[in-house]
């Protein structure tokens, strides 16, 4: 065979077996099957998929199944038989649907659990607390009785407020004439409710206090109305209550005759003026006239 023949047909051959120049290099990372992990060498695919190399996107050590320490934050809102709850942050509201599809809040203290005296504040029970400036005012008075003054002495209180409030451990004080500063002492809650009035006497013993009946609480001599003019005080903690000064003269009260407040007048500042107070004209007791217990009728 010629030299020439053989390069011609040396060159044939290797062409036929190169497959057309394919790159071999750009072969092998295009595979798509039967690729192998070399030692030191890139992984390849053996499922016929290509293989990519690269950066994970994943962070380490922040997979809440892996270490347990992410929590979430947020709302969520649950619905059952149309209460409907819904959590922030640890904090549960409850709502309900109403007829026209809204939601409104679930009052804790509807309907109320609590029993009086007790009232219901965002659903626990609390005990009535002390009055106020003005909640309690006094709106009658015996000031000078045709009995014995050591027996028949009395007042009425009206509580002018919304609230029950409680009067033991309030006092009952002057101006300093007799030095009157009497603690309440009921023996537990004396409890006035709204609108409600509550007389006081010297005793509650009816066959000598001018046969009231019904005394919520007797102050004994430790309170007086002193027949020559002097103050009442009922007197809460640090708060007065109520004041009113009163004197012969001005004042319309006379031996027997109680002095009431007229309904038009009860409020705390009304009830400092004279004016607003008359002479009571109903017999309760022989030779004693007063509405004790009872509502004063209108001054004339």
């Amino acid at each position: 065979m010629s030299t020439r023949y053989s390069l011609a047909f040396l060159s044939s051959w290797m062409m036929a077996c190169g497959g057309g120049g394919m790159d071999s290099a750009s072969s092998s990372t295009s595979s798509t099957s039967n690729a192998t992990t070399e030692p030191g060498g890139e992984p390849t695919s053996t499922s016929g998929a290509p293989t990519t190399s690269g950066t994970s996107t994943g962070t380490e050590g922040s997979d809440s199944d892996s270490d347990g320490a992410s929590s979430t934050t947020g709302t969520s809102t649950t619905s059952t038989g149309g209460v409907e709850t819904t959590t922030t942050s640890g904090t549960s509201t409850t709502s309900t649907t109403t007829g026209d599809g809204t939601t409104a809040p679930i009052d804790p203290c509807d309907p109320d659990p609590c029993a009086a005296p007790q009232h219901c504040q965002d659903g626990q029970c609390l005990d009535p607390e002390p009055p106020g400036e003005g909640q309690v005012i006094v709106v009658e008075m015996m000031i000078d009785p045709q009995l014995s003054d050591f027996d028949a002495e009395w007042f009425e209180l009206l509580n002018v407020s919304d609230d029950d409030l409680d009067l033991d451990g309030c006092h009952l004080a002057d101006l300093g004439v007799n030095d009157d500063d009497h603690p309440i002492d009921a023996g537990g809650p004396l409890v006035l409710g709204p609108g409600e009035r509550m007389v006081m006497a010297k005793t509650v013993d009816s066959a000598v206090n001018g046969g009231l009946e019904g005394v919520a609480y007797a102050f004994a001599q430790g309170f007086s109305l002193t027949n020559t003019g002097d103050a009442f005080i009922l007197r809460c903690g640090d708060v007065d209550v109520d004041v009113v000064e009163f004197e012969p003269m001005t004042w319309p009260y006379d031996t027997g005759v109680a002095i009431q407040l007229d309904p038009g007048q009860e409020e705390a500042l009304a009830n400092d003026v004279p004016g607003a107070w008359c002479a009571a004209t109903a017999e309760y007791f022989s030779l004693h006239t007063g509405s004790p217990g009872a509502a004063n009728p209108p001054c004339r």
